[in-house]
């Protein structure tokens, strides 16, 4: 799509040669673009990056995955956020009080910050109206109405009200309320100790009601309205999202410059990793979110390489409510015993992630190595358990997933794997969209799926995706349905001594593997490739990151 040809390649270094003398910025020339002469007008200090899959979506209050919410993370903005070690620290609060009980947190709002103004759908240099108590309050109770219908607004079911709200009792949310215009009052049934972390899920962003309400919840996808550093400009399917600077945002550095530094983001969609990889060599891209196995070993030698752990789970999901795999324990423990876990890494990932023999990854509470069972590679093991399982002379079956070069090869080497011991299964591809459809209507008996914290608790993981309560789309996509476990990981939630919460949740972690919902295969790392003229693109603790301080300067 981006691709030159050698020859314009050339052209284009030659031009590039000559305007380095008039002060130009080269990385800034579009792919194939006839050089002009040079204008007054600065250069757009804009950063590409090359992205795998068109995000789902750009409304926060829908999205649910890891590509949706790198763009948003961009225009909309949370109460709290992460700081790059996954601590909270302020975002449009400016600051906080508990309550003695741990039930009622009082926010101190931030002054100063507008929503982007838009005229006939389109951003303007201007910022809009400034953003209050009402706007938080509205913004709740709008995320968390089951007329709304978020997949995520179950994260804040502590808030006092939800149920009421939630059975149509009650025309609001009770427990949100406004102190005054720049106080916010949010009141919980229970303590929750992880309340503030999932406060900074990207769900829960401050919305401009007008937008909203103007373009409806299927089209306010289409012209997203934020507080955030960018704003939405363009988005062509499955080809690019432009962002531009948002000039009236509300923060400055330490030094008292205007955030954000860039003009503006462009993300490219690349499918095909041999394309992103090419790309990025020709400098028709400046940053990589993740860098394709096969590049690995040379990206490591470049400057603006990145690696990092990731509180992330990669599996293959078992359908507990669909043949073959309901009510067999057996045939699910069979397949996770099946499989190689290290030589796959080795072999696929270039021994970029660790072993899962579990749903927690290392580093978060409850994670413990010791917990049975510890599914190692176990062929004979394995054949016994398919026998047990009925299938003494092996069984067929279809993997669902979604489109990616890594996806395949990984598909394809447990695939591999998986015939050794008889179980014989065909791959299907399908895109992104359509898998977390899929998964969300519980209609895929064994599916591709991976999961990084929303927010650093093994509640975000086990309660998340295991308990009974969040079955299909609110993130329980096998269907699991332990009462142990539902009851080991509701008691946790309200759990405020943090080594009693650890204990409840290896109890839970004990049960999961024992159960099998998934095929546990590994812990995911993070490995961003920018150019060198690209500053201050961090890849923090957890999560995807706003670019406010990201900068691309050209040494001259």
């Amino acid at each position: 799509m981006f691709k030159k040809s050698l020859i314009l390649l050339v052209v284009l270094l030659l031009v590039v040669v000559t305007l380095a003398g008039c002060g130009q910025k080269p990385a800034q020339q579009s792919s194939g673009e006839q050089q002009q002469q040079p204008s007054a007008e600065a250069p757009k200090n804009i950063l590409r990056m090359a992205i795998m899959a068109n995000p789902p979506k750009l409304d926060p209050v829908f999205a649910t995955d890891t590509s949706s919410s790198r763009i948003i993370y961009q225009i909309f903005e949370t109460l709290v956020d992460y700081d790059k070690d996954g601590n909270v620290q302020p975002l449009l609060a400016e600051s906080w009080d508990i309550s003695p009980d741990k039930k009622t947190y009082t926010f101190h709002l931030r002054k100063g910050v507008h929503f982007h103004k838009t005229i006939e759908g389109k951003p303007t240099a201007n910022g809009g109206r400034e953003v209050k108590a009402d706007d938080w309050v509205w913004s709740f109770n709008y995320i968390l109405n089951p007329a709304t219908n978020s997949p995520r607004a179950y994260f804040l079911d502590m808030i006092k009200g939800y149920k009421d709200y939630q059975e149509g009792k009650t025309d609001h949310i009770a427990g949100i309320s406004k102190v005054d215009d720049y106080t916010l009052k949010i009141e919980i049934d229970y303590p929750f100790a992880p309340f503030l972390s999932v406060l900074a899920y990207n769900t829960f962003n401050v919305l401009p009601k007008e937008d909203v309400e103007k373009y409806g919840k299927d089209q306010f996808n289409f012209h997203p309205v934020g507080t955030g550093p960018f704003k939405f400009e363009q988005w062509v399917q499955d080809d690019k999202i432009v962002l531009s600077k948002n000039e009236d945002y509300w923060q400055k550095d330490k030094d008292g410059n205007q955030l954000p530094y860039l003009d503006g983001l462009e993300f490219r969609v690349i499918t095909d990793l041999a394309m992103e990889w090419t790309e990025f060599n020709l400098g028709n891209v400046d940053q990589i979110e993740e860098v394709a196995d096969p590049y690995y070993a040379e990206a490591k030698t470049k400057a603006g390489f990145q690696e990092t752990a990731q509180p992330a789970t990669y599996y293959y999901g078992f359908n507990l409510e669909k043949a073959p795999f309901k009510g067999n324990k057996a045939l699910r423990q069979a397949f996770n015993y099946a499989i190689d876990r290290k030589g796959l890494i080795d072999m696929v990932r270039n021994g970029r992630a660790l072993p899962a023999t579990g749903v927690l990854p290392p580093g978060i509470m409850g994670y413990d190595e010791n917990i049975q069972p510890k599914y190692t590679f176990d062929p004979e093991k394995a054949k016994a358990l398919l026998k047990e399982a009925g299938y003494p002379n092996g069984i067929n079956v279809e993997l669902v997933y979604n489109t990616s070069d890594t996806h395949k090869s990984i598909a394809e080497a447990l695939q591999a794997q998986f015939a050794n011991v008889g179980i014989n299964v065909s791959l299907k591809n399908i895109d992104w969209g359509a898998l977390l459809d899929g998964t969300d209507k519980m209609e895929i008996p064994f599916f591709r799926m991976g999961w990084v914290a929303d927010y650093p608790d093994p509640d975000n993981f086990l309660y998340v995706l295991l308990n009974s309560a969040n079955r299909g789309a609110r993130g329980n996509y096998s269907g699991f349905n332990n009462k142990e476990f539902d009851d080991l990981t509701n008691q946790a939630r309200i759990e405020t001594d943090q080594a009693k919460r650890a204990e409840l949740y290896k109890q839970a972690e004990a049960i999961a593997r024992e159960e099998a919902p998934w095929l546990f295969i590994y812990h995911y790392t993070d490995h961003m490739l920018v150019q060198d003229y690209v500053k201050n693109a961090i890849k923090p603790f957890m999560g995807e990151f706003s670019m406010k301080y990201t900068q691309v300067k050209i040494e001259k």
